[in-house]
């Protein structure tokens, strides 16, 4: 689902010299397109970028910080009016997270099936494995992220399963660390590649670059309707964080 997508795409926020190998957990997903989403996680901070692009986001936490960096504009958006949104959730949804059996080997991880479903609607199958969440030191993200709502997409627009993300967020963060799911058509999507630990970071860290344009969310989405001529869809984020939670 994509809430539990989006979680494995964000990324760190500390000071960290480039190029300097650290305790990082280095997760890479299949994209969309055939790209590859690279993402690394350290405690309650995480790095995500998806490869070629020159955008990524860095998240802390335990600072509630979120930012989304555009190399080519040289531009920070201050994204942290997520951890706010969670407070919109509307209110009438029963979740239901049911475990299907056991699911394919992924990233040389079994894993086990679970049917997601909201008010009786069938949603996504996640993926889950107990090992990998270990192996990659997850827990303390997952209990994290479980409280924050990325989707900018106000509720009136968004169907039951989108609106339930957070909510499925709770329910799996203990069952393990989401490695796939395979939609409502049938497709696997957000397919882990592999999980790399004690991975060497990308130059710049998890440091917030200096020097760059700061902007809010908001900034970002009304320069964004300007450029288009008028409503429509809150400006995207990038990479893309629908793509791997």
């Amino acid at each position: 689902m994509k809430h539990f997508k989006l979680v494995f795409t964000l990324s760190v926020l500390s000071i960290i010299l480039p190029f300097v190998a650290n305790a990082a957990t280095l997760i890479e997903t299949h994209g969309e397109a055939g790209t590859t989403e690279k993402m690394w996680v350290e405690g309650k901070k995480m790095r995500a970028g998806i490869t070629p692009a020159g955008e990524y986001i860095l998240m802390d936490m335990g600072k509630k910080k979120i930012y989304i960096i555009d190399a080519n504009k040289k531009e920070i958006v201050d994204a942290t009016n997520f951890f706010n949104a969670n407070k919109s959730i509307p209110g009438g949804l029963k979740v239901s997270v049911t475990h299907m059996g056991s699911g394919p080997t992924i990233a040389g991880y079994a894993t086990e099936k679970y049917q997601l479903s909201v008010n009786g609607e069938q949603c996504e199958q996640a993926m889950l494995s107990k090992k990998a969440l270990k192996d990659a030191r997850l827990g303390p993200m997952l209990e994290a992220v479980s409280t924050v709502n990325f989707n900018p997409t106000p509720p009136a627009f968004l169907g039951n399963c989108e609106k339930a993300e957070t909510l499925f967020a709770k329910r799996m963060k203990k069952l393990g660390m989401p490695l796939g799911s395979i939609n409502q058509d049938g497709k696997m999507t957000g397919k882990v590649k592999r999980i790399v630990r004690n991975a060497r970071l990308p130059a710049g860290g998890m440091a917030v670059p200096k020097g760059y344009r700061m902007i809010s969310m908001e900034q970002k989405m009304q320069e964004t309707l300007g450029r288009t001529g008028g409503p429509g869809a809150p400006a995207g984020m990038a990479p893309d964080m629908k793509t791997m939670m």
